[in-house]
Order: structure tokens, then sequence, then C-alpha cells
């Protein structure tokens, strides 16, 4: 999957953006606290389970609700739309201002607006629009588009909004933030009186009673649909849920996720126009409210996305943003280094029907799949399944490009890989430092970035160790070592195969084991996926394993979830779904199945860093914390201990500015934490975190938790 030059330079501008750099280290710092404080108590878990079922129901039945809905709005005297795509919506509200005589339109915050390009398709028919919410009115007087989904201008500090405001108001204002929100309330409101017709969104639609609900914190959104005699409102089909009900579950989790609130200021239930019956029971539209409510649904690719298997989980998305708030990338370049309107990885996948996939391809490079978003979703959307999804459809379409062909080549073809890498090993040496790490040169420093990279390992594990134990215990166990423990860190696979040996485990090693894929699946690239699948599948049925232990989270993930999606449908279906069942992680082992314990301990105090692969697709971290406790350890927390280290395999190398970012974050939680060693259970973030302390002098140890163990059972 090529990335564009323009999309690598706005990358790459972004990381350099001093100012976006304090805003949005200022804005996740002011949203996690306020998250935190807003979920304390709060059942996130059972929420997110009524929010997923409820919008996988409605989702699966849009045309019914939306047949009901229209039934409903119309019988309260609303006026019922329907458009395939933003120039049939500007079509609607362009001849309706016609015929009415508008001139000035006042607007409430709307991604979908920002998706059709409203805006520009009324200026240009010679409307007047202001955008009443204070970040998309300070991204209009900018001249630029959202960055976020609540909070539009999240990439301007306060500077730079008041350098801008004192523009607009040819004197000179202060940074000073009740200030410049004074100043724009003086200047907006007069815009709601003087408005012909307010636009607004709407978060949700609900089919029983033909009602909108829209929810806002600073009161634009209420005036925009109050007091103009207008009231027209842009909403998309999957906004549409059963009942209130339904409505009342969303609005639970909505204000916690999006704003760290347990309620918005306002939640605005509108059923049809402003009327009254005050007056001998006869019902009369436009009191002080609205005389005409116009809504217009919006297609632009919504029922294509609905229809679609792999990303139809999209449309469950209730735009909290959350997602964004937390994601590792996002924190790194904000949400314009996107290029489109949605951000981040479920942005990517909105665009790709929205628009098209080719207007998706530089946005779904940018995700690292660390799998945050899912965890914290209101939804529990798996946004990187779906990214997985749309590059291998990239990949289908317009092939590998020439500097992954090669690659993917000769990783299909596990022998030719393992001939490969000798012949690296033999050859490396003049690159190397004394301790066994790259030089800086050029070639070599682009990719590694911000850390030191070790060489190839002197033997490799495969040479280390026999394919059968010496033991004769009744428990088989095949070792499945993955890439970077057989050629790298190979010390990490004689750990474990010592810890299984020492308790009387009859340790199995397959010579013909390969590569578990997962550079070729999180590149898109299936069909190289499907082939060491198989290999591999062969390779550890060898012996008839009551277990497959795994040293690296991601290999655990790709045998365990992977294998089995790449396999369905064919004759390895079943014999994948047996593996997935017998593997498991090298911590969770040692604590179910050999339940160790030792009379041990090390004087130096140990934080401990949670792969992504682990604490969100196995839920096994707490298995590696229990061992090292049990091993006699003192474990200190880092804060943020389960946040990306900006590895992410081959990401480190395609986006390594944004890696080098994240990596930064993690080696200041490490540091603060005052531990005297990191454990972790990953090879890669090993690399990654142990490679970042390296380069800036700090030689702090880092290890896998088998690492620990192997070493105290001495």
């Amino acid at each position: 999957m090529a990335e564009s030059r323009s999309h690598r330079k706005q990358v790459r501008d972004a990381l350099k953006d001093e100012y976006l750099q304090v805003a949005l280290d200022r804005g996740a710092s002011a949203y996690s606290t306020a998250r935190a404080s807003a979920m304390a108590g709060f059942d996130l878990s059972r929420a997110q389970d009524e929010v997923r079922s409820l919008k996988e129901q409605c989702i699966a039945d849009l045309d019914g609700l939306f047949a009901r809905f229209r039934d409903e709005a119309e019988q309260v005297g609303a006026v019922v739309h329907e458009a395939k795509d933003g120039e049939e919506a500007a079509a609607i509200i362009h001849k309706l201002a016609q015929e009415r005589g508008v001139k000035l339109i006042a607007k409430s915050k709307s991604m979908l607006t920002e998706e059709i390009e409203l805006n520009p398709r009324l200026i240009k028919a010679g409307l007047d629009v202001v955008e009443t919410d204070l970040g998309e009115w300070i991204i209009q007087l900018a001249h630029e588009k959202p960055s976020h989904f609540t909070a539009p201008a999240m990439h301007k500090t306060r500077e730079q909004i008041a350098e801008l405001f004192s523009n607009a108001a040819s004197q000179n204002l202060e940074p000073d933030i009740s200030k410049l929100v004074n100043f724009a309330r003086k200047q907006l409101r007069q815009v709601f009186i003087d408005a012909d017709m307010g636009i607004s969104g709407a978060n949700i639609a609900i089919a029983e009673t033909g009602s909108l609900v829209i929810v806002s914190n600073e009161g634009n959104a209420r005036l925009v649909t109050t007091l103009p005699p207008i009231h027209v409102a842009i909403v998309g089909y999957e906004k549409l849920v059963r009942s209130m009900d339904d409505a009342n579950a969303i609005l639970k989790v909505l204000a916690r996720s999006g704003t760290g609130q347990k309620q918005t200021a306002y939640v605005s239930f509108i059923t049809g126009p402003s009327r009254t019956a005050d007056i001998e029971k006869t019902l009369a539209l436009g009191v002080h409210g609205p005389q005409e409510l116009h809504i217009i649904f919006v297609d632009a690719g919504r029922k294509a996305m609905a229809a679609d298997e792999i990303c139809r989980e999209a449309l469950y998305c209730i735009k909290c943003g959350a997602c964004l708030n937390l994601c590792p990338v996002y924190k790194s370049i904000g949400g314009h280094a996107f290029g489109n309107a949605y951000m981040g990885g479920i942005g990517a996948v909105v665009t790709a029907f929205h628009r098209n996939l080719d207007a998706a391809e530089d946005t779904l490079s940018l995700c690292a799949g660390c799998g945050y978003c899912t965890s914290i979703c209101p939804s529990r959307i798996k946004t990187p399944d779906m990214v997985l999804g749309l590059r291998n459809r990239l990949r289908e379409s317009h092939g590998l490009p020439l500097s992954e062909k090669v690659p993917f080549a000769v990783l299909k073809r596990p022998t030719y890989f393992q001939k490969a890498l000798r012949m690296a090993r033999a050859i490396q040496s003049p690159a190397l430092t004394d301790k066994g790490t790259f030089r800086d040169l050029p070639i070599i420093s682009a990719m590694a970035g911000s850390k030191a990279i070790p060489g190839l390992a002197s033997s490799f594990l495969r040479d280390r160790l026999p394919e059968k134990s010496a033991d004769t215990g009744k428990m088989r166990v095949s070792f499945f070592a993955g890439c970077m423990i057989d050629y790298i860190y190979p010390e990490i696979g004689e750990a474990i195969w010592k810890v299984l040996t020492r308790y009387g485990i009859k340790a199995l090693f397959p010579k013909d084991q390969a590569c578990c894929g997962a550079p070729a699946i999180f590149s898109g690239e299936y069909d190289t996926a499907r082939k060491l699948a198989v290999d591999n599948l062969l390779a550890l049925e060898t012996g008839s394993p009551s277990y497959v232990i795994t040293g690296c989270p991601t290999c655990a993930v790709v045998l365990k979830e992977h294998f089995t999606k790449l396999l369905k449908g064919t004759a390895w279906e079943d014999r994948a779904a047996r593996l997935a069942d017998k593997v498991m992680d090298f911590s969770q082992f040692a604590v179910e199945i050999l339940d160790i314990r030792l009379d041990a301990a090390m004087e130096t105090s140990v934080t401990y860093h949670d792969p992504c692969h682990q604490v969100r697709n196995l839920g096994t971290s707490a298995y590696s914390r229990e061992l090292l406790k049990r091993a006699g350890m003192n474990l200190v927390e880092m804060q943020d201990s389960d946040q990306c280290c900006g590895f992410a395999g081959s990401y480190s190398v395609k986006q390594t500015g944004i890696s080098d970012a994240i990596l930064n974050r993690k080696i200041d939680c490490v540091n603060e934490s005052g531990a005297g060693m990191l454990a972790t259970d990953c090879p890669g973030c090993i690399l990654q975190i142990g490679g970042g302390l390296k380069k800036c002098g700090n030689q702090m140890e880092v290890c896998h938790t088998a690492q620990i163990i192997a070493r105290l059972m001495e």
C-alpha cells in the first residue's frame, strides 16, 4: 500500500508543528482527567454491550426504521427528504432557501455537513452561512476543516485563537479563554436573531416518535433550532434507532465518552416544528420556535456500508470522538493529517464508502492497529479489523508495490527466507557496533528513527534448540517462536524452553515453523498470510501437542484469531480452529498450567509494559504481573502502561516519525516510574523501548518476563 508523497509531507509537518503539539498535549491531558472522573462508578462494559447490541439490530433494519421515522415525523408536521449525496442535499436546501427568501443561515456543529461540504456549496449559491459552535466558528474564520469529531478546533492553541479573534475584531485580544469565549458570544448573538434558516445535524433519530435528539454544551444548537423560522436537520441513516430506550442507552455513554461529562448541558428532543393548541385546542405551527422542520437523510455510501459484511459496524459509531482522544497516532499528528473529513481509523473506513477506497488509502496507512479504540468505543467497534480488510481490498485492486513484492515473495517461502537471513547475518558485522546494534548509517538511521536497532543474532534459535526436549513429561507442548525470537532474540526462546523443561514438560520445537504471517496480514497481503498459515498448521500439529506456547502476543493473536479468518471456507478451517484452542502465551501458561511460584527475588524494582495485542486481544497481561509478583519482584506501575509503544511491526519503518513520537511518550512514562528494569512479553516492544532507551543513553535492562523467571529459577 503506497502512501502519497504529499501525505507523507503532511504527516511530517504535523509532527514538527510546535503549536499543534502543544494543543494536542493540552487537549489529551484535559480529556483523560475528565473522562476518568465521568467513568468513575459507571459500568462501561455493560453500557458498551447494550449500545453494541442495539446498533447491530438498528443497522440491520435501516429501511424499516426510516419508513417508520418518516411516517411519525410527517404526522407531527415535519417534512422528510432523502438525498443520495451532498449535491442533492445542498440542492434541497438551496431550493427551499429560494422559495422562502433565505439569505442568512445559522449552523450548529455537524460532521455530516462537513463530509458533504455543505457550506461551500451553499456559499457558492449565494447564501451567507455562519457556524455558531465556538470550535466550528474558529475554523471557519481560519478557513480550515475540523480536526476532531467533537472538538473541531482541538489543533489550535489559545494563543493562536486569540490572534485569529484579534484579526476579526481589529483589536488586540488576550489569550484568556474566558475572554475569548465572551468575545465569540457577543459576535454570534445577533446571528441567531437575524438568521432566516437554522441548519443542524442530529445525534440520534428515534423511529417510534419521529424525534431528533441533539446533544450540545454551548446552547447554540438550541438557538439554531428554535430562533430561525425554518429548521433544516441533516441526518445520516445510521443515526436511526428504534425507541426512546435506545436513545437513552446511547446518551448514557455519549457525553462520558465524548467530553468526559456525565451529561452535556443541553439534550434537545425535537418532534416536529414548534406548535401550540392553546387557542380553542386548534393546532397552529410556529409559536416561539420554527414554523417549518425539514429533515434530510443523506446516503453518501451509508447503505452500501450497511450491506458490507466487513465494514458494516463502522455505522455503529456515535461520533463521540473518544477513539481520537486516546489514539496514539492522533495524539501525535492531530486530525488534519488524515486528509479527509473524518479522522482516525474509523475515519479511514467511512471515507472509503462516503468517497471511495482510493481516497482512504493514505489514511489507512496511519492506523497502527493497537486496538485501543475498540477497548474504549461505546459500541466496541473493531476498527483495526476493518482497516485490515480495506488494506486487503487495496492489494486486490492495485497489487503490491515493488518495494513489497520481493520481501513478501521471500517471506512466503520459509526456506528462502531463512537463507536470506543467514546471508544477511554473514555480512552484517561491518555495520554493527561492539554492542551488537547497527551504526548510524543513513539508510538504517532513516528506518530506525529514535532507537538503536539490534543486528541478527550470532546463532538463531532454531540452531540452538533441539526438535524435542529430553524430558519425558506426559504433557506435550509445542513452542512457536516467531521471527523476532528466532532470529533476533534467541535468548528469550531459550528462557522459555528452560522454564518448560524445568517443569517437566515434553517440549517440541518444530523446525518447519515459519513466520506467523503478521507482516503480510497487517499490510493486507492475505495470499502470503494464507500460505504461511497452512505451513504453520502442518508444523505445529506435529507431535499432537496439548498446548502451543508463544513468547509473542502478536504471534498468539495471529495463530488464535487470524488463522481461522484466513482459512475460513477452506479444507483447513477446522484444523485452524483446533489449533486456536491450544494457543496460549507464555505468562498465562506459566500461571494457569505450570502454577509457577518462586522463593526468590531481585533487589531491582521492575515496571511492566502491556503489549497491545496482549492487553486488548488476548486479555492476558494480568498473568504477567501475577507471574512477576509470584517470583518476588517489586512491581512498580508506570503511567499509561497499556499505551502503545509505537512499534507495530513494519509500522515503525513505514511511519518512523509517528512511531518515534509514540515511543518518546512511552520512554517518559518508563523514566517517571523510577523502576530499575522493564519487563514485557513482546519482543517487538523490547526492540522498540529498549532501543529507544539505548539511543538516549539509558542503560535500563528491558527484557521478557520469561527471562526474569528463568534467571530466578537459578
